[in-house]
């Protein structure tokens, strides 16, 4: 069953992610300087400095372009733009599309490769300076944390020296780690002090917003049917119980389209209040059925990837992931010949699953709705994790 369960989710990752693109409108800049305009695919920064997927106007044909054979291209609406420039990464000097953040007195550029950034400052008269903000890898050893550390403070020092024209930019350089939006306002202040001819002087500056994930807040509600449920304590022959529960719950989905065409993360947390599940069973050598009821609450964790599908009002979607659950207040009562022979409660249980989905979502204004049905199993053979749930929910999303 487990085998079962990780290949559906292979599955449906893999349905998600090949083939995908994600077309945006923009332009590319030809090496004789022509300007051609269509679309092109917006993936990740460290795919884009590798190459431009690109459909020209009226073309339903792609072509990819490397670093070098065009000058350039950019997105829409201000958008990303990046540039073909020889940088050097590792030692010797190779083609990038390098993304083109700050022109002016000082020039600023951004290569990701490897989940690191490498910023390079460019002033006027060409000398340049790198930056490289390292990505945290939990495996990283002490010996490397410390060259990080030597690194980052060599390279902090050139960039000042590339900055010593303009004492408010090179102050600015504190030496920690310094995001994308603090290192453009840097190179804006040492512009705005070097030049003094203002009606000669342009900076270019991309628009933040065309780097950033929507990220949607959602509440939802649902029914879910249990058919295989059991208790602590269960012994008798029949493990299952049976029974329905209504949930609701609050999460967070944020949209990667540029690297999942019409794919998004989301976290949630559920609570579903007590419930009670009964069931009857006659055991060998008794003159009625055992009545037993048990009962208890739930409190609920997701994360998994959610994928849609086509452009119309109404897409189809499929989801998957992982859950854990916390079981409150368990209590076990069972009653033969109209007495109480059982009376338990028992400190609070826990486990974790997968869980499959599928459903539509549809626009309302400027949020959307949601239906969908899903599948959930317990990966843990004991009696603590022996579950199979059902279940429909529906959502709303800002």
């Amino acid at each position: 069953m487990k085998k079962m369960i990780l290949l559906g989710l292979l599955t449906l990752f893999a349905t998600a992610t090949i083939a995908q693109t994600n077309p945006q409108p923009g332009y590319i800049i030809t090496n004789n300087g022509d300007t051609v305009r269509g679309n092109i695919d917006f993936r990740t920064n460290e795919s884009l400095s590798r190459q431009c997927v690109f459909w020209a106007n009226g073309g339903n044909v792609s072509t990819t372009y490397k670093p070098g054979d065009i000058e350039g291209f950019r997105f829409d609406n201000n958008g990303k733009y990046f540039v073909t420039r020889r940088l050097s990464l590792f030692g010797d000097p190779q083609l990038y599309f390098a993304e083109f953040m700050v022109q002016g007195k000082m020039n600023l550029y951004c290569v990701a490769y490897d989940r690191d950034e490498y910023f390079f400052f460019e002033r006027e008269d060409g000398e340049m300076a790198q930056l490289t903000n390292r990505a945290f890898l939990s495996s990283s050893t002490l010996q490397d944390e410390k060259d990080k550390l030597e690194e980052k403070k060599e390279q902090y020092g050139k960039v000042k020296i590339l900055l010593q024209d303009s004492w408010k930019a090179a102050a600015e350089m504190t030496g920690s780690d310094m995001t994308r939006k603090q290192l453009v306002q840097v190179v804006r202040d040492y512009h705005n002090d070097v030049c003094t001819d203002g009606s000669s002087c342009v900076v270019y500056e991309y628009n933040e917003k065309t780097d950033r994930s929507k990220t949607h807040f959602k509440a939802f509600a649902g029914f879910a049917y249990y058919a295989s449920e059991r208790t602590v304590n269960q012994d008798l022959p029949d493990e299952s119980y049976h029974g329905g529960a209504f949930e609701f719950g609050i999460g967070v989905e944020t949209e990667i389209d540029r690297v999942m065409k019409g794919g998004s993360m989301e976290i949630g947390i559920s609570y579903t209040p007590k419930t009670k599940f009964e069931h009857d069973v006659v055991v060998r050598g008794g003159v009625e059925p055992s009545h037993t009821v048990y009962e208890r609450s739930r409190v609920t964790a997701t994360i998994g990837i959610v994928k849609r599908f086509g452009k119309g009002r109404i897409q189809p979607l499929v989801r998957g992931g992982g859950y854990y659950v916390l079981h409150l207040g368990n209590k076990e009562s069972r009653y033969y010949t109209s007495k109480k022979i059982v009376d338990l409660e028992w400190e609070n249980t826990a486990f974790f699953g997968l869980y499959l989905g599928a459903g539509v979502q549809m626009p309302v204004g400027k949020h959307y709705a949601r239906l969908h049905a899903d599948w959930y199993k317990s990966m843990e053979k004991s009696s603590t994790g022996n579950m199979i749930k059902w279940g429909i929910t529906a959502e709303f999303a800002l």
